[in-house]
């Protein structure tokens, strides 16, 4: 869990004894405490713009608020903001079904799914086709990528990444790993010097330890994104059960990722404002 500003002492004590991020609401959190979980994806960006936050509020209002997140992935994050156990859920994939009758629901930014493989790969571009059948079969691609990194059941960038690919059942065969985190993904990639593994991550975590492939002969890029060209696209999200119920603090907390200071935050850190 990243734990930002100064938490009370009785919420601590609580959560260290539990485990659990309903602990802080259990135990009678702070008016000016903010619980959130959800897509790993999300996480360092949303402890940054809740950083600038922090330092804002504590500027003008002389006290500071207290921001307690937890990568745990979408689907887990959806479900806790759901059965409201935290303020809000993160999710780095659309709400469907239940989640959209049961819950409130703001897209922060859009954010491009990078396929990625290893610097030493000789291979440039893929198809959608040859994604689909690698994931889907094991086929290899261009003779060079024999295996394909996937993320854990419940991931937003899983969830996007197969609905926009067409993935029906993934392959489970020998080399097709499923890890818990974006970072996780990277790292496996930037390890693999054979270059014959690709994976996939947000966009705006790219950095220099992996090599991103066009997407049918498109770069990743946000231009290509926002005009529609390059097809492995998803949302940001925050989800709650309704916007009228949230804490002043939660409520300030949202119109500060929505303004232009935080939208700047997004876009910085390499995500795609729509405002």
């Amino acid at each position: 869990m990243k734990k930002l500003g100064k938490v009370v002492a009785v919420a601590a004590a609580c959560a260290a004894l539990t485990g659990s991020v309903a602990a802080f609401s259990a135990c009678g959190g702070s008016e000016l405490e903010i619980n959130i979980t959800g897509s790993t994806s999300m996480e360092e960006v949303m402890g940054k713009l809740a950083d600038a936050f922090i330092a804002d509020y504590e500027e003008a209002n002389g006290v500071t608020p207290t921001i307690n997140i937890t990568g745990s992935g979408s689907g887990a994050g959806i479900e806790d903001a759901m059965e409201g156990r935290v303020d809000f859920g993160m999710s780095s994939r659309k709400l469907e079904g239940e989640e959209l009758d049961s819950l409130e629901y703001t897209n922060i930014c859009l954010d491009g799914i990078a396929l990625v493989v290893n610097k030493a790969c000789s291979v440039t571009n893929v198809t959608q086709a040859e994604v689909k059948a690698l994931y889907e079969s094991g086929t290899a691609i261009q003779n060079t990528i024999i295996y394909g990194i996937s993320r854990e059941s419940g991931s937003g960038t899983r969830s996007g990444f197969e609905e926009v690919v067409g993935i029906k059942n993934l392959y489970s065969g020998t080399g097709f790993n499923q890890f818990g985190s974006t970072g996780e993904v990277k790292t496996s990639i930037g390890k693999n010097s054979d270059g014959n593994t690709m994976g996939y991550i947000s966009l705006g975590s790219v950095d220099t330890t992996v090599k991103v492939l066009q997407y049918n002969g498109v770069d990743a890029t946000e231009a290509n994104i926002l005009n529609g060209t390059y097809g492995l696209q998803r949302p940001f999200v925050v989800c709650y059960q309704s916007e009228a119920e949230l804490s002043d603090i939660a409520k300030e907390f949202l119109d500060y990722i929505m303004s232009e200071a935080g939208q700047a935050i997004l876009v910085k850190e390499g995500y795609i404002s729509e405002q």
